[in-house]
């Protein structure tokens, strides 16, 4: 079998707000609204340099020789999914990746799915090997979001973002890639919801939610695998955290097919998912809480 091994930029955004379109407007007009949106997008990354690699319902994965020009392309993404109902997940990685049979292959495409995946609405990650692999003019129009555990890996990454959350005041790219304004944007307000059985918590920014063993506790376990205090869910500058402390560790799942372990560590939550203290959730036992990120 023909095989090509190569360092890559790999960009996948995945188009989101589909369902409440079809629901809305129907489902032939959605259906073009939805379909043009992702042509835009290859449009974009073929404008860049990008090569398109596959289309699979509503998400483009693409690759770039240059992370300059991946990080061009996305900038224009978001802009551009700004004018209308529908927005990306962004995720963007780098590193060997192998090209066979027209697809590609290898552990950098799991973890930009990953990355795209666990984004907001309108959001892009972005991992530490494709901040490396930028120059320090481009690396300045990011900024460092926080750690992040993947699925398989042992520690966990540092993961960034666009240098502004706020859309209206994102950083503005020319077609050169020259950075022309950047303005900051305060941390975005967002509820923390987290619901056990028949218990239902929330938290916004600096508030604290507790969980374990203790009566103490705000959500309180009674199992004897969680710990006394075992771990804590925390807002802190518009991210949502769950502050990992037990003994037993804890199983977070932020999406379909991705599960990970954590034990005394910090961990930054994204959309909506499940925490299942000292146990993995799929064990008849296991004492499941489900959070979800709202905002304000």
């Amino acid at each position: 079998m023909d095989q090509e091994r190569l360092l890559a930029a790999v960009l996948l955004a995945d188009v989101v707000g589909s369902t409440p379109l079809y629901e809305r407007i129907g489902d032939d007009a959605a259906l073009q609204q939805i379909s043009d949106c992702l042509d835009a997008i290859r449009e974009i990354v073929a404008r860049h340099g990008g090569d398109f690699i596959y289309s699979k319902s509503d998400d483009v994965l693409s690759l770039f020789e240059s992370s300059e020009a991946a990080l061009r392309a996305v900038f224009q993404i978001s802009s551009e999914l700004t004018k209308g109902p529908l927005h990306a997940r962004i995720g963007l990685h780098f590193g060997a990746v192998i090209r066979a049979r027209g697809a590609v292959f290898g552990d950098v495409i799991n973890v930009t799915a990953r990355l795209s995946t666990t984004a907001n609405p309108g959001e892009v990650l972005i991992s530490q090997s494709f901040f490396e692999a930028l120059c320090a003019d481009s690396r300045s129009a990011l900024r460092l979001l926080d750690k992040m555990a993947f699925k398989g890996k042992q520690e966990l990454f540092d993961v960034y973002t666009l240098g502004s959350e706020d859309r209206a005041l994102s950083t503005q790219i020319v077609s050169r890639g020259t950075v022309i304004e950047r303005r900051s944007a305060p941390p975005r307000q967002i509820n923390l919801v987290i619901r056990y059985g028949d218990q239902l918590r929330s938290c916004r920014n600096n508030e604290l939610v507790t969980i374990g063993r203790s009566p103490e506790c705000n959500i309180v376990i009674q199992r004897p695998w969680v710990s006394r205090h075992h771990a804590t869910f925390t807002i802190s500058n518009g991210k949502a955290v769950l502050i990992e402390r037990s003994s037993s560790g804890t199983f977070v799942s932020m999406g379909p097919d991705h599960e990970v372990f954590v034990r005394r560590e910090d961990i930054l939550l994204f959309g909506s998912g499940v925490i299942s203290p000292g146990r993995r959730s799929s064990l008849g036992d296991a004492q499941i809480l489900h959070y979800q990120i709202i905002s304000d």
